[in-house]
């Protein structure tokens, strides 16, 4: 299968809605079908050469190129292939993805990586609010998969996660897993206020100046020497700010008490 790269002509005026397009859609079709494909800008559906300037290329893979930060949905329910998005992406990016990867040189929008269930996410920029938790209407977040932010993320990151190991190299928001369920997230940054608030299972890794955890979490003794081994070793090969994790001997503290949580909070002292 031949490759797509789509490069935006200018900055739409509107919001865009790109989930039809992945590998798989595009795979097969004549340049004269892809540029005839319809996306909705705004209201209006528009032909994709309409935004898009066409060509294929030789890497098995889709690649936008420009400021797409009013485009949203790019990845939506990816089930296979690779996008690489050259420059920022909007809302939702990667949302519900369930394999494949996703590449995104720049900063996403608000929601992704929601509901994701598989296959591999990696922004090299900034995340919106939400990334990681449920979609709008829903109860369950992130289900599967990695999901690595590069630069920063906002509030309510990774709420009801489920599954599947998210990691952010800089600062999280407020309400970092809140109501979290299962699976892994570390953050090497700052965190906001409320951490782990209603957290019921699950890991949660704080590589950075340790916060004032809340007072529903308690210390433990517990000998986790060997679980730990192979976390911090498995997290270490992000590399950054994680590469350290294998010689760090973090306090363990177990909670949210208050929601009869039996999460874990994993503070790795600077």
């Amino acid at each position: 299968m031949s490759g797509w790269k789509l490069t935006l002509k200018q900055a739409p005026r509107l919001r865009v809605d790109l989930r039809s397009l992945s590998p798989a859609a595009l795979a097969g079709l004549s340049a004269g079908a892809v540029a005839k494909l319809g996306v909705w800008h705004g209201k209006e559906s528009l032909a994709l050469a309409e935004l898009f300037t066409i060509a294929p290329h030789t890497d098995d893979e889709l690649r936008f190129e420009g400021d797409l930060s009013h485009c949203d949905r790019i990845g939506w329910q990816l089930g296979g292939g690779r996008i690489r998005i050259e420059g920022p992406a909007g809302d939702y990016l990667g949302a519900g993805m369930s394999a494949g990867e996703i590449i995104a040189s720049g900063h996403a929008g608000l929601l992704a990586a929601c509901e994701m269930s598989g296959g591999r996410l990696d922004i090299g920029g900034n995340a919106g609010d939400f990334a990681a938790s449920p979609l709008p209407g829903s109860m369950d977040g992130m289900r599967g998969g990695a999901l690595l932010v590069r630069g920063s993320v906002g509030a309510r990151f990774g709420d009801r996660m489920r599954r599947g190991s998210a990691l952010v190299f800089g600062d999280a928001g407020d309400f970092l897993a809140s109501r979290m369920v299962a699976g892994t997230i570390a953050v090497a940054g700052r965190v906001g206020a409320h951490a782990a608030h209603g957290m019921r299972r699950g890991t949660v890794v704080l590589a950075s100046a340790t916060p004032t955890p809340l007072p529903t979490f308690a210390e433990t003794v517990y000998d986790f020497g060997v679980i730990w081994a192979l976390l911090s070793r498995d997290l270490a090969r992000a590399g950054g700010p994680f590469a350290a994790l294998v010689a760090a001997r973090p306090r363990r503290l177990v909670g949210d008490l208050a929601s009869d949580g039996k999460g874990e909070l994993l503070l790795v002292n600077p």
